[in-house]
């Protein structure tokens, strides 16, 4: 395939691209020394490769535009509103995959899949001076990731007999990232108030904080490491490293099963979600030591805070302020009941009789019915990586009659 996009969002310069992609498929399963192994239902082998584009960006950010509403020692006028870059175009994607399909017995079903993906020309909000135009960034075309990994799923019929039917499915992946280049020439950026830090050679969403080290038992002063390793009671912006942490899970997956019997049909289905990481700034203020009083304070406090000398605890004592450091950075992993039903078609042979009907079922569900995690928040299943009292996701009931004309 070959075609050629343009998107109003970027300048004259970039709004044209071009995306190619090719791909091949072998069935092997109608080759004829696949004709003897009855047993394999399905064997295939698929490869591709090609381009896409990206065009996910505010609109109009390529115009330099004034606007009204400003004012200037009282008086009204206007003022800049977007510095504007006509050079500005399309993030280039060029992926990569090679995916098996194999079927066996005509019960159990599995694929794999390998990929690679290469970004360039990504659009980012670059930081710059607000002595040039008065912004602090703007968007460009800069740097360049890759992504790496694998996906594989497995469905099996465990049971299919006359009317009562069992199947079982799972799915997991695992997917690597790492920053190739940035902007400019440099090598790294540090986020602001996330906590992380981009870096060529590293992964998006990787914890770049402050190390703590716990309390000393003899005065219950809050230690920490430095960069070096070395345990100090000093807290220095300069101390901060990557700790091997990331916010993206490089593993996830799911399963679940459903279980038929004439007209009744029972499924559960699992989500879950590994090695991830999240910043609990809830605990900031419940863990507070006085700093923030006013705030409800954890329990954890009347059990886990320094009191006297020789207390072992991971709470300071009363009076040393909080830091943004590794204290409260927490395991997010987690698993999660995400959906179980239970239903009920009508016989088809009943149905009938109506004249009008072809279908009819009557359903009852839930969803997020119940969470595994050791995150002590409300909710593991955030999307940023600094949790702040987000609303969690809430477990649902309902119940339905559909009908089919």
């Amino acid at each position: 395939s070959l075609r050629t996009d343009a998107s109003s969002r970027f300048g004259k310069e970039g709004r044209w691209a071009t995306f190619w992609s090719v791909g091949f498929m072998w069935n092997m399963r109608k080759e004829k020394f696949m004709q003897k192994a009855k047993w394999v239902t399905n064997a295939q082998i698929a490869l591709s490769t090609g381009t896409s584009g990206n065009s996910s960006i505010p609109d109009y950010d390529h115009l330099a535009l004034v606007g009204s509403g400003a004012n200037y020692v009282g008086s009204a006028g206007i003022a800049p509103m977007s510095q504007g870059n006509e050079k500005l175009g399309w993030e280039q994607l060029w992926t990569s995959n090679v995916a098996l399909h194999f079927g066996f017995f005509n019960r159990i079903n599995a694929d794999i899949e390998i990929y690679y993906k290469e970004t360039t020309n990504m659009l980012m909000l670059v930081p710059q001076s607000y002595v040039n135009n008065g912004f602090g960034t703007r968007w460009d075309n800069v740097g360049a990731m890759i992504n790496t990994g694998a996906e594989a799923s497995l469905s099996f019929d465990v049971l299919r007999i006359k009317d009562f039917a069992w199947n079982i499915n799972t799915n997991a992946s695992y997917n690597y990232n790492e920053i190739t280049e940035l902007y400019n020439g440099l090598d790294e950026y540090e986020m602001s108030g996330t906590s992380t830090k981009l870096r060529v050679g590293h992964s998006v969403g990787e914890f770049y904080i402050n190390r703590y080290a716990g309390v000393n038992p003899a005065n219950g002063d809050a230690l920490w490491l430095d960069k070096d390793g070395n345990i100090t009671n000093e807290f220095r912006e300069e101390d901060k490293v990557y700790v091997g942490k990331n916010f993206n899970a490089p593993w996830q997956g799911g399963f679940g099963t459903s279980l038929m019997y004439k007209g009744i049909s029972l499924s559960a289905n699992f989500s879950w979600v590994a090695d991830r990481w999240m910043f609990n700034n809830d605990r900031f203020f419940e863990e507070s030591n006085g700093l923030y009083s006013g705030y409800n304070q954890s329990k954890r406090l009347l059990y886990n805070r320094w009191k006297e000398p020789g207390d072992i605890a991971d709470i300071p004592r009363y009076g040393i302020t909080p830091k943004m450091d590794s204290r409260f950075l927490e395991d997010a992993s987690f698993m999660r009941l995400k959906n179980m039903m239970l239903s009920y078609d009508f016989p088809a042979q009943l149905l009938k009789k109506s004249r009008f009907i072809s279908r009819a079922r009557v359903y009852v569900q839930a969803q997020n019915l119940f969470t595994w995690t050791k995150f002590s928040g409300l909710d593991p299943e955030s999307s940023s990586n600094i949790y702040q009292a987000q609303y969690p996701m809430s477990r649902q009931y309902s119940c339905g009659v559909e009908i089919t004309f």
